[in-house]
């Protein structure tokens, strides 16, 4: 993802703060280091007591819908800010080839190849079962697990009890059951032989749900709504409520006094589409004004089940974007969170940079690549515009030299909103963090020259056993263990504006293995936006991935020369509809034309 994506994902917050490695016992740590846990250990892989599929559906909007999204498809607000794709957890043909089990160890210890921390620590056991419980039911609809009642119970309702037992379900997949009811097992005859695809998944649905701890509800079909109608100002007087169709309202403040009244804010309603491997689709757009006191009304809109709804207001010429409230069975009112605006500055000395992170490669011969992750804070009243083309940051400044410069958003950062002349900064006790890499020519030894264009507080540099770094500004911190490679890690502190980062760096990497710590022992769950874990994850797999995105791309992201032109083709919405920037939509077009070239 370029830099002047960043623009495009406004909410987007990656939820992988709270992972961090084991450091060496004689390591000085950054400030804030959490001390590290061991990792999670699973347990007994069956719930102890029937999973509560509400509790799950609300800690599942909570800690999975941004990445996974609200019906699990992947297409949560912050899966654009991943540099992998979200698994389609709510797809059929994912969801029912997988056991409980099996998803229970990846909630319990995380999967961080793919950016998915472990919730071992943060929920107990029997909450990760709620959750696996209720992700599995985001496949299927009341009609069909109503369907499969009527099927079991017409053709074996003596089969229920042999379905409920938590060591057994937790262990058996829907595909499994399907298997099961056609072919018999124990004392439960093939019952189902003669059923369709669609009836055996049916009945394999409504088993499932005999194993959580209370029947799931089939609600009644909902009277199809009217079209929606815009209203402006201040909310009417309710009609009479009808399941699928009623208000969507909120509010707007200013940070400092002003006024909001006659700002246009503009509603998005999304659907997914037939083909829910395109991601949601803008189904419904309406524009209103804001009232004197903040309020804005939009009456009669259709709310079929899992419509995603979110506001946007453009105030100074940054685009503000409330967060989304999603349909549920027969609404007939959302409420989305209040929207704060800001008045604008461009002076970027609000901004205070907290840390500055750097990474070293030397894989490349002749070449070291150097990712620079710049982490700052924005506590001031105002939002701070950072004026860039998506090339150059006005407080980052890259050595002479440098070449295949670039940005990124911060996998952690706080979310970025899209400004007129740039990206703005809004107030927030989060960090927000941009990625800055570069090449620069290596043979035997590089000194490293880095004018600094704001005042550094603290700087750690990473750097591949082997290396040597010699400079009076940095101190050796001894040996850091990623991904069973030793580095060597070094720190500065108080570097000032004006000043140059210097360093020389000399030798050759050591190829060896890192020994005296397990790495399995340095993921944990700890505090920190910012923790050095994540950032080390997150810039470890970047570096992968861009060595090998050739490979990446067309094994990982793209299979056919069809997945490339839907993918195209879901680009060229997106750019009709405004959603995506001249600049990017080009560059991600060629991507896709580059990868569709390859794959023919």
């Amino acid at each position: 993802m370029k830099f002047s994506s960043m623009l495009l994902v406004p909410g987007a917050a990656i939820l992988l703060a709270g992972c961090n490695f084991t450091l060496a016992e004689d390591i000085t740590p950054p400030p804030d280091y959490v001390p590290p846990t061991p990792m999670p250990t699973l347990g007994a892989l069956y719930p102890a007591s029937a999973p509560d599929v509400q509790n799950g559906a609300e800690m599942f909007a909570e800690r999975c819908s941004p990445c996974h999204g609200a019906t699990g498809l992947g297409d949560g607000p912050q899966s654009m800010q991943l540099p992998v794709s979200v698994p389609g957890i709510g797809l059929p043909e994912v969801a029912r080839g997988v056991a409980p089990a099996a998803w229970f160890k990846v909630v319990t210890q995380g999967n961080l190849d793919r950016f998915m921390p472990p919730f071992a620590g943060v929920l107990s056991d029997q909450e990760r079962w709620d959750i696996v419980a209720y992700a599995l039911t985001l496949h299927t609809t009341p009609d069909e697990v109503s369907r499969g009642r009527s099927l079991v119970e017409a053709d074996c309702a003596e089969c229920l009890s042999a379905f409920g037992a938590q060591t057994r379900m937790s262990a058996l997949s829907e595909t499994d059951l399907v298997h099961i009811i056609r072919g018999g097992e124990g004392n439960i005859p093939a019952f189902a032989q003669g059923y369709s695809d669609d009836d055996a998944n049916a009945a394999a649905a409504y088993l499932r749900t005999l194993s959580f701890a209370a029947p799931v509800e089939v609600a009644a079909e909902a009277t199809p709504p009217a079209a929606a109608t815009q209203v402006e100002g201040t909310p009417q007087p309710e009609a009479t409520s009808i399941a699928g169709i009623g208000n969507v309202s909120g509010t707007i403040k200013m940070s400092t006094p002003g006024k909001v009244d006659g700002l246009t804010v503009t509603l998005h309603g999304f659907d997914h589409a037939a083909d829910q491997t395109s991601g949601p689709q803008e189904v419904l757009t309406l524009s209103g004004t804001v009232a004197a006191d903040g309020a804005y009304v939009f009456e009669n809109a259709e709310m079929p089940l899992n419509r995603i709804f979110l506001a946007d207001v453009d105030y100074a010429g940054i685009k503000y974007r409330s967060d989304f409230e999603a349909a549920g069975e027969g609404s007939t009112a959302i409420s989305l969170p209040q929207l704060t605006l800001y008045e604008p500055s461009t002076d970027v000395s609000l901004l205070q940079i907290d840390q500055i992170h750097i990474y070293t490669d030397f894989a490349t011969a002749g070449t070291v690549q150097v990712l620079e992750i710049f982490a700052f804070t924005n506590k001031s009243d105002k939002a701070v515009i950072i004026s860039t083309d998506g090339v150059t940051i006005p407080f980052i400044r890259f050595p002479s030299g440098a070449a295949n410069q670039g940005y990124e958003a911060g996998q952690d950062s706080a979310p970025f909103l899209a400004a007129d002349k740039g990206l703005a900064v809004v107030p927030s006790e989060k960090p927000y963090s941009i990625i800055a890499f570069f090449n620069l020519p290596f043979e035997k030894s590089l000194d490293f020259r880095q004018p600094l264009a704001i005042d550094a507080p603290f700087i750690l540099l990473l750097v591949p056993d082997g290396i040597k770094v010699t400079g009076e500004q940095f101190a050796s911190e001894g040996l850091q263990v990623i991904q069973n490679n030793n580095y060597q890690e070094f720190s500065a502190a108080d570097l000032k504006s004006g000043q140059s980062l210097s360093f020389t760096v000399s030798g050759r990497p050591k190829i060896s293995s890192a020994t005296g710590l397990d790495a399995h022992q340095g993921w944990l769950i700890g505090g920190g936006a910012l923790g050095l874990a994540l950032i080390l994850v997150g810039i470890y797999l970047f570096v992968r991935d861009r060595r090998n995105q050739t490979t990446d791309v067309q094994e990982a992201e793209f299979q056919t020369t069809e997945e490339v032109l839907d993918a195209i083709l879901a680009l060229d919405d997106l750019h009709r509809a405004g959603k995506i920037s001249e600049s990017a939509y080009a560059a991600r077009r060629n991507d896709l034309k580059d990868i569709l070239r390859q794959l023919s």
